[in-house]
């Protein structure tokens, strides 16, 4: 019988350890813009900044930087979301479960280059830190 913390009673663990992420090299960028209402736009003021590898200083690329202006649309486009009558409304839990799970499988799917990449917003942080005991913790039983 498995405690709390993943491991059984007998002292042995009831699953492998996550695989050690291994350093993401060529790293495409899809996306540099501010996501809202579900569309890619860019940031009101056309300000951009850069995102650099925090181990080797080198330029990954530029983002949009959201401003006021940005973050008050993205607050808008929130709150329509959850009006009576929206799209989000209208779906049963049993479809917003399906979408949260989908969710959730890609984040799983691809917690490697998530570690190897979110990592890089603590530099320092062990990428090993990064996909195990987070992602686990959020894993469905």
């Amino acid at each position: 019988m498995a405690t709390t913390n993943g491991a059984v009673e007998n002292g042995q663990p009831d699953r492998k350890p996550p695989a050690l992420p291994r350093p993401i090299r060529n790293l495409e960028v899809k996306f540099t813009k501010i996501f809202i209402n579900n569309e890619w736009h860019e940031s009101k003021s056309g300000k951009k900044f850069a995102t650099c590898n925090p181990s080797t200083r080198e330029q990954i690329c530029e983002v949009e930087e959201g401003d006021k202006p940005d973050v008050d649309k993205a607050v808008e486009a929130a709150q329509v979301a959850f009006q009576r009558g929206s799209p989000w409304r209208r779906l049963d839990a049993l479809s917003r479960g399906r979408l949260l799970h989908q969710l959730a499988d890609l984040v799983e799917r691809d917690r490697a280059t998530l570690a190897m990449t979110t990592s890089c917003a603590s530099p320092g942080m062990s990428p090993l830190v990064s996909v195990g005991p987070s992602l686990h913790g959020t894993s469905p039983c």
